[in-house]
């Protein structure tokens, strides 16, 4: 089954210009198995995501609900971004990074580094973690993204090996309807709801995947 984990919309991202229905529209038109809705600090709840079903009228399409978090130490220096998937409740952007994971964690979640090394607009710093992966015991690492180049991929691969090979995920982080599907993942079983979804990732039963 074959997912687009990493995507916002404008019902909870300010910064995204795709309309929740166009997204599942054009979900179905690429012709993938499911879709993860993870606006910024926030968790689509179970009532949305139904109505959102059912005003599009699909009922094959799976429609997980996440979040991204962006984190920061106790300075409020950036720690990274992390999509994080199991959590019913949303939560904003005032943890720092290991509060997060111990707070998914416990609560049965999964996180994934997300674009670890996505360069900053200035180019001398990361959107996401970079090395600091090594201090964190994230559950998988989002390998492919529009914004990684071939050195980022390759980092990525080299460190999740050093670890014992932590599983690899793919994302489009999509603020435009065009770039839905740019990079996504391959589930190698079925998923059909949330904790089917979490217990792939945790179990590493997932590929990244550039679109065709």
């Amino acid at each position: 089954m074959v997912f687009d984990i990493h995507l916002h919309t404008r019902n909870y991202s300010g910064c995204s210009s795709i309309e929740a229905e166009d997204l599942v529209r054009r979900a179905e038109e690429l012709g993938l198995d499911g879709i993860a809705l993870t606006d910024h600090g926030i968790r689509w709840p179970e009532d949305r995501v139904e109505a959102l079903r059912e005003a599009c009228g699909v009922h094959d399409l799976v429609i997980i609900p996440g979040q991204e978090i962006t984190c920061y130490n106790g300075s409020w220096k950036r720690e990274g971004d992390f999509l994080v998937f199991g959590v019913k409740e949303s939560l904003g952007s005032g943890l720092s990074a290991r509060e997060l994971i111990n707070l998914v964690h416990e609560q049965g979640g999964v996180v994934i580094a997300a674009h670890p090394y996505k360069r900053s607009r200035r180019g001398d710093t990361y959107y996401g973690v970079g090395d600091g992966m090594a201090d964190l015991d994230v559950d998988c690492i989002e390998a492919l993204h529009p914004e990684h180049d071939d050195a980022a991929i390759q980092k990525v691969r080299a460190f999740a090996e050093s670890r014992g090979g932590i599983p690899l995920t793919g994302g489009s982080d999509a603020h435009e309807l065009s770039m839905v599907g740019a990079c996504t993942t391959l589930f190698h079983a079925p998923v059909t709801c949330e904790q089917d979804f979490v217990d792939a990732l945790r179990k590493g039963k997932v590929t990244p995947r550039w679109a065709k």
